[in-house]
């Protein structure tokens, strides 16, 4: 019977890890999938999925007027692999905003 060291099965999954993450599809432009105004002041919010040094991410961000056009804000970014946490949290939080009549039931 073979022995397999634990360094080399341990090197073997992150070059399969390495290897997968080569393969991973990635955007050539960045997508806006939704945006909305945020105030009167011509701020917007923004959703975004892009590539960055070749990692897919989600991207919220608020952008504000500056020389008539829109520039990105503060806001906050992470890997696309965080994205069905990240919306279990956004339900999660949804729901407590209705428990306490913090936002309207028809929203």
């Amino acid at each position: 019977m073979r022995q397999v060291s634990v360094i080399s099965a341990v090197s073997a999954v992150t070059l399969s890890r390495r290897n997968r993450a080569k393969r991973r599809a990635v955007s050539p432009e960045p997508m806006t999938i939704a945006e909305w105004w945020k105030n009167r002041s011509g701020e917007s919010i923004r959703v975004t999925l892009s590539t960055y040094a070749g990692r897919n991410l989600i991207d919220l961000r608020t952008w504000y007027m500056t020389d008539g056009k829109l520039v990105p804000g503060k806001g906050f970014a992470a890997d696309v692999s965080r994205l069905l946490r990240l919306t279990a949290a956004l339900a999660k939080a949804e729901a407590k905003a209705r428990q306490f009549s913090l936002i309207d039931e028809g929203l």
